[in-house]
């Protein structure tokens, strides 16, 4: 499945431009440009002069613009006159222009407004000022900030006018390479940042053998990561003699050579950085459709019949002889059946005599297992519509198979369900698969998802976890494990460090120990689960250790209401607690980065909480 398409747009130098909608229709299409980046008023060493007479007038007059109607607007970025930040005279007069520039950029509805670049640390604060003032006007138009790579300290100065302008959503960056680097690993810092444009100077360019300007092998490899990220991309003319479009179509030729995406990989893109509600199977039936993705995911249901026919042979095996031949497998929570399909399968395969029970409380699904049993499976499983942590079965099982994870391991309450099952339904030496899993976290940045997370559930959105198929962001440390679930029999009290208690033995807490590799804002805890099905047999979604095409789930994400600054080299402590009672169980969690933390949220549930 091909990649979505790249929008690939040039910057002319400055001076090269008198009008933008003889530039739209002339140069751009010349070089084969899908947009540009172009001065709303013409460039003037004295911007102060142009501000006052403009000023006096009230209004421009088109020898003022370089943009000069709304024809070109579509496919225009406009790029705002240098401003300072405070003070009176020029400066003020500057000012007043940028207000004047970006209000009519509003009006001829410009696809957003750019920035100059933060020249200094001291300018940020009246930088930052001046954003928010023009952010203010009541439009919905966003403001890119131009940020230069290649000086320290940048990505500070791009973080405090963040936070001065108090994480407003229309705040974006164009990002301008460094011609000297413009690597992979100037990335990392960026790409949980709310990136509209990435800007690649000429100067990145070398000449090929056929005297064409290619990228060197780093920078290659670094754009078409930033491709992937679904940016646009700007080349950046060195003077307004040079032509650039071989340069954009050799960026364009990079965007189609990418390799194809599979078509499960593909799918999933569409939700990249979109929120999900965990489900809730327990309380809630799901619906067809749900179970019809989770069955697309083949290596997983592959590593489970893996598990299934090692857990078949090895109780065979112990089996002392003259005892009962004929195994009792239960798939609890058999869905559509994919499990049990696979149960079969793995059956076969070990020449086992083996009794299949399917247990499913979803009485719509049951009508889909009622015909797989007679047109799939010969009537050769035994149906039962039941609470796996309620039914009484005649005879016990010897292997019980669910598939009850969730993102976070026990988000979906696999502990609650396998212990009722395995009290209820087992057989003293039964396998239980899964055997065990672990939760991991590791503190992560996102603007994107934060910002989501912020606009939800009326304000509520921050206390609440989210699975999400995250994108633009950036996990700041390797993740570490938070706790465990095993469900080897017999289950003691010992296991999960609580009281045998209903109530407490599924609780768990943790507080993780990280150093931060990058200064970057914090914006939540990424988490992620592995789980051992048999001895030998994992799955996992932690970045390190993914099970090759898996894609059933995505990772969790715990947002934090306040997002935490962090040096690179500062210790961070991430803190989680999963709480339960007898009616449902929760997640509280808080991040500490030096001195600040971000206070405990979710504290009792009060704004998300898992049903039992």
């Amino acid at each position: 499945m091909a990649h979505s398409r790249i929008s690939v747009g040039i910057e002319p130098a400055q001076g090269a431009v008198e009008d933008a909608d003889t530039f739209a229709t002339g140069g751009m299409a010349r070089d084969a440009a899908d947009f540009a980046v172009l001065p709303i008023s013409r460039w003037h060493e004295d911007a102060g002069a142009v501000a006052e007479r403009a000023l006096q007038r009230g209004y421009f007059v088109p020898d003022d613009l370089v943009i000069q109607s709304s024809e070109s607007s579509y496919c225009v970025l406009g790029k705002a006159t240098p401003w300072t930040g405070g003070g009176g005279g020029a400066a003020s007069h500057a000012e007043a222009l940028a207000a004047k520039e970006f209000e009519y950029a509003n009006y001829v509805g410009l696809r957003g407004v750019v920035a100059p670049a933060i020249a200094g640390e001291e300018e940020v604060a009246d930088y930052a000022r001046l954003l928010c003032a023009l952010l203010a006007t009541g439009t919905d138009m966003p403001v890119l900030v131009r940020v230069r790579l290649g000086t320290s300290g940048t990505w500070q100065r791009w973080n405090r006018v963040r936070l001065l302008c108090g994480h407003n959503s229309r705040l974006q960056v164009l990002l301008e390479l460094d011609p000297a680097d413009g690597s992979a690993a100037s990335m990392r810092q960026w790409q949980a940042e709310p990136m509209r444009v990435v800007a690649l100077p000429a100067g990145m360019f070398v000449p090929n053998a056929s005297g064409y300007p290619v990228l060197r092998r780093q920078q290659q490899e670094a754009v078409v990561r930033w491709m992937d990220f679904g940016v646009a991309l700007a080349v950046l003319q060195p003077d307004s003699s040079a032509e650039m479009g071989d340069h954009i179509r050799y960026l364009r030729h990079l965007a189609a050579s990418r390799p194809e995406r599979d078509p499960a990989s593909a799918a999933s893109d569409e939700y990249r950085d979109v929120l999900q509600a965990p489900l809730q199977p327990l309380m809630d039936h799901l619906e067809s459709v749900t179970y019809e993705t989770f069955e697309l995911d083949a290596p997983k249901y592959e590593h489970y019949e893996e598990a299934i026919f090692r857990a078949i042979t090895g109780v065979a095996a112990a089996r002392a002889a003259g005892a009962r031949s004929q195994l009792v497998l239960m798939v609890v929570g058999a869905g559509r059946g994919p499990l049990v399909s696979r149960a079969l399968h793995a059956a076969r395969r070990c020449e086992a005599d083996v009794d299949v029970v399917a247990l499913e409380k979803n009485p719509s699904a049951m009508v889909e297992l009622q015909r797989k049993n007679a047109a799939l499976w010969g009537g050769a499983v035994t149906l039962v519509h039941a609470d796996m942590r309620r039914w009484v079965p005649g005879r016990r099982a010897d292997i019980l198979v669910s598939e009850l994870l969730g993102s976070f391991g026990d988000n979906e309450l696999s502990p609650e369900c396998l212990d009722g099952a395995l009290a209820q339904l087992a057989a003293a030496d039964c396998v239980c698969i899964p055997r065990r899993y672990t939760a991991h976290v590791a503190p992560m940045s996102s603007a994107v998802l934060f910002q989501k997370a912020r606009e939800y559930g009326d304000g509520h959105g921050l206390e609440t976890p989210y699975v999400v198929n995250m994108h633009a962001a950036a996990v700041l440390a390797d993740e570490k494990a938070a706790w465990s679930f095993c469900h080897d029999l017999p289950a003691t009290a010992a296991e999960s460090g609580q009281p045998d208690t209903l109530d407490t033995r599924n609780q768990r807490s943790c507080a993780a120990a990280f150093v931060a590799q990058d200064a970057s804002l914090i914006h939540g805890i990424a988490g992620f689960f592995d789980a051992e099905l048999y001895p030998g047999v994992e799955l996992s979604i932690r970045p390190g250790t993914h099970t090759a095409g898996m894609h059933s789930w995505f990772p969790m994400y715990f947002p934090l209401k306040q997002p935490l600054t962090v040096a690179a080299g500062d210790d961070v402590v991430v803190r989680m607690w999963r709480r339960t009672t007898d009616a449902r169980a929760w997640y509280e969690w808080c991040v500490e980065a030096g001195r600040d933390s971000s206070g405990i949220h979710n504290t009792n549930g009060r704004e998300s909480a898992i049903g039992q």
